[in-house]
Order: structure tokens, then C-alpha cells, then sequence
């Protein structure tokens, strides 16, 4: 834009990401008042907002953030240290904001690295590293299923979701499998950096220690993807119960964000695997699941969700009644194989 431009363009637009609670907060002042969320956010912003000074304010600890790594820089220079330092936070999150695309496999594959308790992934191997601090993490914003890995606690990585940013363990032992090993530790916002370290150490112990995979808290039910049946296995001795015996309602509250759960529990549920492998009755039966997934991914509980999802026949009909937890589910899971994300279809070993 050129200086004339510039004159001219008295408004401009931006796009904010709003976490859980405040994303939640306008949600439900836009249901109950019908007021659209950015002319909330737009109200709100003229209330407290008179001049430069009150924006000085509330980027003053990333200003000094910024200013603390130059001075870092400087002494390191008068000291004529030549120790390699990761990127600083800035550059990382400046790097992060210009990904075109969420998932890559450069922050997923890892080759032949076999992984090791103080290696267990090879960091070069990744797009974003850089040593986490609490301030640091709090400044880090990027797209969805984008991946930061902390040079500091080899394998503490970070994961961006829709909405807040997730702890996780990313490990390789070759003894347990040729796939990374990715283990949820928990919400960056409900936990500091330093228990983060305590549980991802603990994972890592486990995962070399032990040779297993944290993750499998489930019967480890095999099943292929070619056949209209799953493979037959052995129960684990508990008391046997019947799949249709499920209450479906127990997964009224989940979201996106609670994908990885929701996949481990219903992952090898006999009757979501059959159902992911028959074909859509029509374009319309198409459209309807990838609308579900989309409104799940807008961060809909499956409660919301059942309630605007309704049978294909009847569609057009306003005064029909939703379609069951159950089927709605079956729906999610379906749309997921057929088109959601690596990362979703991963959750459910699709």
C-alpha cells in the first residue's frame, strides 16, 4: 500500500482468535441476545479503547519480552559465546503465522529415527523449535494442528488447536512401534510449563522404561479396514456388555478438543467401523456429514450438534425431530474418515 493508500483506508479489519471461555461468553450472548460476535468484541474494544497508550499497556510484557532477547543477544556478543541457541519467540511465532497449511509432514515424519529417552524425536525433523518458557508460551499463537517442539525437554511439544494450545509427549521407540508416539499431557492454559515437564518425563519413562505406549488404556482390539467385519479377538476378562447397551449421552459435552479421547474409547466400537466403510445413498447424504463435521469443528458439544442434525428425509421438513446421539456419532466418525484432517482421521486410526 502506497503512501496515498494509506491516506485513504480509515478502517481495516482483523482477524482474531478468541480462546475457550471468551469464544464461549460470546457464543452464548449471541444466542440469548441475537447481537453478532464481532460487533460485541467491536463494543467492547470502543468502551476501554481512547488512545495508543491503553494498546501500550497491554503488549508492554511482550515489548519487554522483545527487548530482554536483543539485550541477551548483545551480551552473548561481548562474551563471544558461540553456543547455538534456538530462535527467538518472535521469529518462531512470525514463522508459524505465515503456514499456509496446519498439518505438515515435516513436523510428523521422522524417518529412521529410532528415538532414544534423551532424543526421543530428532528435532531437526521439525518445522518449529524453540525453548519454552511461560511468558514465551503464552505469546505463541498459529494455525490449527500446527506443532512447536521445546529444545529445552526433548519430545514437550505443543499443539494448536481451534481454540487454546495443548501439552503433548512426542516420542519414537522403535521396540513399540514405527510410528511417533503422541501422548496428550493437557491445556497450556490450566497448566504451567513446569508440570508439563514433570508429566512429559514421566511419559518418556514409561515409553523407554517400560516399552509401551501410554495411549493404550483400551483393549488393544485389531481390526481391518478391507472387510465389513472386524477381526475376532479374545474379550479382556470383564464383565461382557452389549454394544447397544452403550449410553451415547456420556458424550454429550465433548468437542473438537476432546477428539483424542472420543477416538480411543470408540475407535474399535464394531458398528462405527462398518459404518465408516459403506457409501453415501446420495450428494445430499454427503453434504449432511460434512456439514456435522464442520460444526463440530466450530467447537459444537455433540449436545448442540444432535440438535441441528436431523434424518436425510427429513431434511426439509422444520418440525422433525433430531437424529439420536448415537446416530449423530456415527455420523461424525463417518465424515471424519472420509474427510476430516490427518490429525482427525489419526484419533480413530483411520
Amino acid at each position: 500500500m502506497n503512501f496515498e493508500e494509506n491516506k485513504k483506508k480509515i478502517t481495516g479489519n482483523v482477524n482474531v482468535v478468541c480462546d475457550a471461555d471468551l469464544w464461549k461468553d460470546l457464543h452464548e450472548l449471541h444466542k440469548e441476545f441475537g447481537i453478532n460476535k464481532s460487533d460485541i468484541l467491536n463494543n467492547f474494544i470502543n468502551h476501554f479503547y481512547s488512545n495508543k497508550d491503553d494498546l501500550i499497556k497491554v503488549i508492554a510484557p511482550i515489548i519487554e519480552d522483545q527487548l530482554q532477547q536483543r539485550l541477551n543477544e548483545v551480551r552473548k556478543l561481548q562474551g563471544k559465546v558461540k553456543a547455538v541457541s534456538s530462535p527467538p519467540i518472535k521469529e518462531v511465532i512470525t514463522q508459524i503465522n505465515r503456514m499456509t497449511s496446519g498439518n505438515s509432514q515435516g513436523a510428523e515424519y521422522q524417518g529412521s529415527h529410532i528415538g532414544t529417552r534423551k532424543n526421543p524425536i530428532n528435532l531437526k525433523r521439525t518445522n518449529y523449535s524453540v525453548e519454552f518458557t511461560d511468558q514465551g508460551i503464552s505469546m505463541l499463537n498459529g494455525k490449527r494442528d500446527t506443532w512447536v517442539h521445546d529444545t529445552v525437554s526433548k519430545g514437550l511439544a505443543i499443539r494448536f488447536k481451534k481454540f487454546g494450545k495443548v501439552y503433548y509427549t512426542r516420542a519414537k521407540n522403535s521396540k513399540v512401534g514405527k510410528n511417533t508416539i503422541r501422548v496428550k499431557i493437557g491445556d497450556t492454559s490450566e497448566m504451567t510449563l513446569q508440570d508439563a515437564r514433570k508429566a512429559h518425563a514421566k511419559n518418556l519413562d514409561y515409553i523407554y522404561t517400560e516399552n509401551k505406549n501410554p495411549n493404550k488404556l483400551f483393549p488393544n482390539i485389531k481390526h481391518t479396514r478391507n472387510t465389513k467385519h472386524a477381526v475376532k479377538y479374545d474379550p479382556a476378562p470383564v464383565v461382557e456388555t452389549k454394544e447397544d447397551a452403550r449410553d451415547w449421552k456420556t458424550f454429550r459435552t465433548y468437542t473438537i478438543d476432546d477428539l483424542d479421547t472420543l477416538g480411543k474409547i470408540l475407535s474399535e466400537e464394531t458398528g462405527i467401523i462398518q459404518n465408516t466403510l459403506t457409501k453415501f445413498k446420495n450428494k445430499l447424504s454427503e453434504n449432511l456429514h460434512q456439514q456435522c463435521l464442520d460444526m463440530f469443528r466450530d467447537g459444537m458439544t455433540i449436545f448442540d450438534l444432535r440438535k441441528r442434525c436431523f434424518k436425510l428425509k427429513d431434511t426439509n421438513n422444520p418440525e422433525s425431530a433430531p437424529i439420536t446421539y448415537e446416530m449423530c456419532i456415527y455420523r461424525l466418525t463417518k465424515a471424519i474418515y472420509h474427510f476430516g484432517t490427518h490429525e482427525e482421521k489419526q484419533s480413530f486410526n483411520f
